[in-house]
């Protein structure tokens, strides 16, 4: 008899192919993903289904194309009956199902509580959703003004209210950080309390909860390095940016940015100066 293997699918935000070691990347450090590269297989010529997020996660749970699914913007929700990889796996094989971290697959940033992704968050469901018989999310920030995102945010509101707002404000241009560069801030939350870490310690404690004799599904989808850019500031150290080359095709000034910008849309200047906040527009946005 064969037995079925366990699989954890490991999924980061908005992170480039050359932003890893095994890719090439100099700076940043990544040994653990080197490592699994060296050990396992390394697609280089894999393209993503869309460059959005609701879209791409959508693709990657139903395995379908953007056309198919429906979902061809953020903030058009993925039906509820679509189909489910967890789901398959758990009605066909036997499999345990999680997913800890970023979903996605609905609207996010909604204070009116009209779907199911984030009701779950608001009344602490987290179990049996599309698919996986325990969920529990996290996002970018720990809220939008006052509205707590996922359980992480609620979480954190609950136990350490002092760094409910300790993240980059979502959606907007303020500048922060050492540069006011938009949508930086040195972010005072510790690490142990950062939504990395929080999706880390979930996946393990559910892993270490399992029965060896049952396979298992986890999909760990950290929210990071998705913008804002604001790590605690303790691992700031890391890499000092005062150090490290512009890159290739930058255009080296202040004033050369300017000269470019100002053959642009208004509001592409107005970002870079940090003085226009976007406003993000999509359909069903709550905003609209």
């Amino acid at each position: 008899m064969t037995v079925p293997r366990n699989i954890l699918f490991i999924t980061t935000d908005q992170q480039r192919y050359d932003a890893l070691g095994c890719n090439g990347n100099t700076i940043a450090r990544t040994p653990v993903l080197d490592g699994l590269a060296a050990a396992g297989y390394r697609y280089e010529r894999a393209y993503n289904q869309n460059t959005v997020c609701m879209p791409a996660r959508s693709t990657l749970l139903t395995g379908q194309y953007v056309r198919t699914h429906g979902v061809v913007a953020n903030g058009i929700p993925l039906p509820e009956d679509a189909p489910s990889v967890a789901a398959h796996l758990c009605d066909r094989a036997g499999y345990r199902t999680a997913l800890i971290g970023k979903a996605h697959f609905e609207p996010a940033f909604d204070p009116q509580y009209r779907y199911t992704e984030t009701r779950r968050a608001a009344t602490g469901a987290t179990g049996s959703w599309r698919g996986f018989g325990y969920a529990v999310q996290a996002a970018h920030a720990a809220a939008f003004d006052d509205f707590r995102i996922g359980h992480y945010g609620d979480w954190i509101a609950t136990e350490h209210s002092e760094f409910l707002h300790a993240y980059a404000d979502l959606l907007g241009a303020r500048p922060g950080g050492d540069t006011g560069a938009p949508e930086a801030k040195h972010n005072v939350i510790p690490r142990d309390l950062y939504h990395t870490d929080w999706v880390a310690d979930r996946t393990v404690e559910w892993l270490r909860a399992q029965d060896p004799a049952e396979p298992f599904f986890c999909w760990v989808s950290f929210p990071d390095p998705h913008h804002p850019w604001d790590p605690p500031t303790s691992e700031m150290s890391r890499v000092d940016w005062r150090d490290l080359d512009l890159p290739a095709g930058h255009p080296g000034s202040d004033e050369e940015i300017r000269r470019i910008l100002a053959n642009r849309p208004a509001h592409w200047l107005a970002y870079y100066e940090g003085t226009w906040a976007r406003a993000a527009r999509w359909p069903s946005c709550p905003r609209d």
